[in-house]
């Protein structure tokens, strides 16, 4: 005797748990800067020679995350930051729109569970970037001459998406000292001070809902 009705559903029922298990993957999403530019006052200015090396510099750090996807806004900047990694991966660029950072997280978040993605954008619209990814607390400000940092969005297949800040120079493997976390009291920026590897520094932190911008 076959119990079709019954087959049919074991097979949907198999169905729904696997798409429900293939949708609760972590995901992690580094976030960076694009380079110096040669100019604050063109908004389609291209990297200077500065950030031209640094995008250079940048493959190892940026290669070590081992991305599957990397995206860059379409200005041309953003795309020279991520040219060299790219080539060394063999991965090609997926270029979104610059207006577009919650359009962009929405894409990551529905395509690119289970696996880790590199985003190139603007320093004025990260924080929008990341808080269209899930992440509710506080977020470092960006000054427009801030270069040195990546931020690393952490998203759980259950719980809060979090963010990790690291200097570029700090390999993938070896986070930030135990501890660095952002404070804000009131809507003061406030300034923290921290220890990695031995030096101190410190940096302006707040709460960053920046406009659409132009850098």
């Amino acid at each position: 005797m076959s119990f079709p009705h019954l087959r049919h559903g074991f097979l949907l029922g198999c169905l729904l748990a696997l798409a429900l298990g293939l949708g609760a993957q972590d995901l992690m999403v580094v976030v960076v800067r694009h380079a110096e530019r040669q100019s604050l006052v063109d908004s389609n200015s291209l990297l200077s020679e500065a950030g031209l090396r640094r995008a250079k510099n940048l493959v190892p750090l940026l290669e070590s995350f081992h991305p599957s996807a990397l995206y860059a806004s379409d200005l041309e900047r953003t795309q020279q930051t991520l040219t060299p990694v790219a080539a060394r991966l063999g991965l090609k660029l997926l270029i979104r729109p610059k207006g577009g950072s919650e359009a962009l997280a929405a894409e990551i978040l529905r395509n690119q569970r289970g696996k880790t993605v590199l985003v190139c954008w603007h320093h004025d619209l990260m924080a929008k970037l990341v808080r269209a990814l899930g992440v509710k607390g506080p977020v470092p400000y960006l000054s427009f001459d801030s270069y040195d940092w990546l931020w690393i969005v952490h998203i759980p297949a259950k719980g809060e998406a979090t963010l990790e800040e690291r200097l570029q120079s700090t390999p993938a493997a070896s986070p930030v000292s135990q501890g660095h976390q952002h404070f804000l009291r009131g809507a003061e920026p406030v300034v923290l001070g921290f220890f990695e590897q031995g030096q101190a520094a410190e940096f302006r932190v707040g709460e960053v809902d920046a406009a659409e911008g132009c850098r």
